[in-house]
């Protein structure tokens, strides 16, 4: 009786010291929540209604309209209404755009499935108004119109082949280099002056522009000096162009042309060319969002995309100043700055005839995307002598309203070239219970391998020794892989670098749009020994379930010492190949995010979006071999728990039938000791919000106290390890708690039961810690 009371109060301290921990973890987790949870936010006053009609959006100074309405309630439509004519059909047009029919030329013809006619909706005496369709011969091509601006062509021809160009640009998506060259070449003839004074003709024209600056951007980037020379030609035409007298303002979906007039009167001031942004709306410049005024300096607009200001003096009567703005920058595809970003890089030209020229000042929109932040920008001017973007007159300011402000003292083709960080979501501290899970799991793995050491591996030495020495490898690199990950898997120094402030501020052109996160030897380390430990982990645990499928099913018994060198060279040899073949293919001084993740020191799995990339060394060097293993682990615990746990067995040599609850622990042991559970890791690639949580959280709470359900499960379910427990208890515990466990209140065991250690090595397959031997 005094044993079964004395292994009474062995579990029942243990109990207490577990319930302990536990609490004292969701103590810590709900501080630490309460820390990192945003406060409620004060209820505030509903704002005033908004009388802005057709989704207008209500701004200081009025209605901000969508791309169909104008007004200053957004009460006036801005585009023409459906229409049919000369057989073909148009759907509503916007003021200002071209439409095409929804009739396409037949399969016979050259120009087989393109757009047959275009339809120009324009303004007249304040309502919208459709000019009459332009229809194309079917079987012209761009260089067949382009030789028909040869010799003195009509204005009716002019404007046949502006309006043909046109039509065959209307699928940019389908332009090839030589097409957009070719039709590059026929705009620039047509506005380098033999039909700029038509409207019409050079509104086709510009429209021609604006098609081929929504090609595909890899034509503009292949290597053709044929189409650099061209496209630089034709900003040269429209620069010139936008001061012609007879110019007017031409407004399409990536270009704009505007000239301004003037007098003397404004000669003490300049001009201030605004392009501001429009709701909700993605095919770009509108007119009624374009505007330009007199002004004495640059004043923001807090809803502008790009402004510029021009100071010009001594104007005649006969002054202009002329601007050109390019949503995009595939016209000007510079060597030296590399694009990554898809976000478009406006450009935007000021051009002064007839007066004398002081200053120009530029205000550019920073790109709305919550996947990076700005880190440092050049103001910079096309240099047609480089064939590539120069700082050289231009100077940095200071901006407002998010807006980035550049000073130059000439004018040409001006733009700002940004650089981003990505905004990384560096973990917190990457949650409290791993944390507090890898801790208790530490000092469970400690135990284990100074009771494994000191009962099993010095004072057992038989051949069976095999299995405790698997053991002592596994929870060896387990143990090393939980220190590794509390000391250093949060990337403090990245955290540090995303707050600190570029303090160079030379206007210097950047390399790339997207900045290179410098090398961080601690994080990459961190990587290294993390990955190392853990593909370990999972090696030793494929050799132990080989280990129990030959010993406990094929009744094999490993040949020492020839089996332990084989296993040592698999377990800690493997898993260096692999690392060594992850840095070789992927590792780069200037570019460490190939190999691991920035957020934490891991393996990189992301790509710039967020998605899983196949070609990171997360599947390839991690997933897939881990995998295997739990393939093979499973097939093997199933095997095992079928013919050896489940079964009656004759060959085992308990001569008790095991209980239910005996059972279930020891499959539950096994698992662990198996590292089944990380198979729901692989259920965390499901990209659905509520299933990815589940599976992230049970994941979380399973694998990070794997150490701690190992040393509950198989250690202090050993009579030993109570038997050494007891003493140690024995010699701390104060009088009254032993007299009060000693008590009547807690025999709970029958007289009749035995806890000898040579009975509980006896039951092959009814405890997990006979499985290991």
């Amino acid at each position: 009786m005094a044993e079964e009371e004395r292994k009474v109060k062995i579990w029942f301290k243990l109990s207490l010291c577990f319930l302990a921990s536990l609490l004292l973890t969701v103590w810590g987790w709900l501080i630490i929540s309460a820390l990192f949870t945003d406060s409620i936010p004060a209820p505030t006053t509903a704002p005033p209604p908004c009388p802005c009609q057709n989704n207008g959006v209500c701004q200081v100074g009025g209605c901000l309209c969508p791309i169909e309405w104008t007004g200053t309630r957004c009460e006036t439509a801005n585009f023409c209404e459906k229409s049919s004519s000369h057989g073909l059909t148009f759907d509503r047009i916007v003021v200002g755009r071209y439409g095409h029919s929804r009739e396409t030329c037949e399969p016979s013809t050259f120009n087989a499935g393109a757009v047959k006619a275009t339809r120009l909706c324009t303004r007249r005496d304040g309502l919208p108004v459709l000019e009459d369709p332009r229809i194309q011969n079917c079987n012209e091509s761009l260089d067949s119109l382009k030789d028909q601006l040869e010799g003195s062509p009509t204005s009716e021809e002019i404007l046949q082949v502006a309006s043909s160009t046109q039509l065959l640009t209307s699928q940019p998506e389908q332009l090839t280099a030589q097409n957009i060259t070719t039709a590059a070449e026929t705009v620039q003839k047509i506005l380098g002056g033999i039909a700029r004074s038509q409207e019409q003709v050079a509104a086709a024209a510009v429209a021609t522009v604006s098609q081929i600056l929504n090609a595909n951007e890899s034509e503009f980037l292949s290597e053709s000096s044929s189409l650099d020379n061209v496209t630089r030609s034709l900003t040269k035409t429209l620069e010139d162009f936008s001061v012609d007298e007879n110019a007017t303002l031409l407004v399409q979906p990536n270009i704009a042309v505007q000239m301004v007039q003037v007098t003397a009167q404004d000669a003490s001031t300049g001009i201030l060319f605004s392009a501001l942004r429009v709701p909700g709306n993605d095919s770009g410049l509108i007119p009624n969002r374009i505007n330009y005024t007199t002004a004495s300096g640059l004043t923001i607009h807090p809803a502008a995309e790009v402004q510029i200001f021009i100071n010009v003096t001594g104007s005649s009567d006969l002054g202009r100043v002329g601007f050109v703005l390019y949503q995009n920058d595939r016209f000007f595809n510079s060597r030296t700055y590399k694009r990554k970003l898809s976000y478009s890089r406006r450009v935007i030209s000021g051009r002064v005839a007839n007066g004398t020229f002081n200053n120009v000042e530029l205000a550019f929109s920073v790109p709305n995307d919550s996947s990076v932040s700005l880190s440092d920008h050049a103001c910079v001017f096309w240099d047609y002598a480089l064939s590539d973007w120069n700082t050289t007159g231009c100077a940095k300011a200071s901006g407002a309203f998010g807006l980035l402000r550049c000073s130059c003292n000439h004018t040409t083709n001006f733009a700002v070239l940004m650089s981003f960080r990505p905004n990384y979501a560096y973990a917190k501290p990457l949650e409290i219970v791993s944390y507090v899970g890898c801790g208790l799991s530490i000092l469970g793995l400690i135990i284990n391998l100074l009771f494994h050491i000191i009962t099993r591996l010095k004072t057992r030495k038989s051949k069976r020794t095999s299995g405790s020495w698997l053991l002592v490898n596994l929870w060896t690199s387990m143990l090393v892989f939980n220190i590794v990950f509390i000391a250093g898997v949060g990337n403090e120094d990245g955290r540090e670098e995303e707050h600190k402030v570029k303090a160079d501020t030379a206007n210097t052109v950047p390399k790339s749009d997207i900045e290179t996160v410098p090398e961080n030897p601690f994080c990459t380390a961190v990587t290294v020994l993390l990955h190392y430990f853990l593909l370990a982990t999972f090696v030793w645990t494929a050799a132990y379930s080989v280990q129990l499928y030959l010993h406990l099913v094929n009744r094999v018994v490993q040949q020492l010492p020839k089996y332990f060198k084989l296993m040592s060279a698999i377990g800690w040899g493997v898993p260096a190949v692999i690392i060594a073949i992850t840095l070789g293919a992927t590792y780069r001084v200037d570019n460490p995010l190939n190999y691991r993740q920035e957020e934490f020191c891991w393996l990189a799995a992301l790509d710039r979006a967020g998605k899983f990339d196949i070609t990171k060394p997360m599947l390839w060097a991690f997933l897939l071999p881990v995998g295997a293993i739990l393939v093979l682990n499973i097939i093997i615990f199933v095997t095992v728990m079928v013919q050896v746990i489940c079964k009656e067995n004759k060959n085992l040599r308990s001569t008790k039938k095991q209980s239910r609850l005996k059972k279930l622990l020891t499959c539950l042991s096994m698992a662990v000791l198996l590292g089944i559970t990380w198979s729901m890791g692989y259920f965390m690639l499901i990209n659905q919000g509520e299933t990815n949580f589940i599976f992230s959280l049970l994941f979380c709470i399973f694998n990070a106290t794997q150490g701690l359900q190992v040393f509950i499960l198989h250690t202090l379910r050993n009579p030993v390890f109570l038997k050494k427990a007891g003493e140690i208890f024995d010699r701390i515990s104060p009088p009254k708690i032993r007299l009060y466990l000693h008590s009547d209140k807690y025999s709970m065991l029958s007289s009749s039961s035995t806890w000898s250690t040579q009975e509980h090595y006896k039951q092959l397959g009814t405890d997990s810690s006979q499985l290991s031997d």
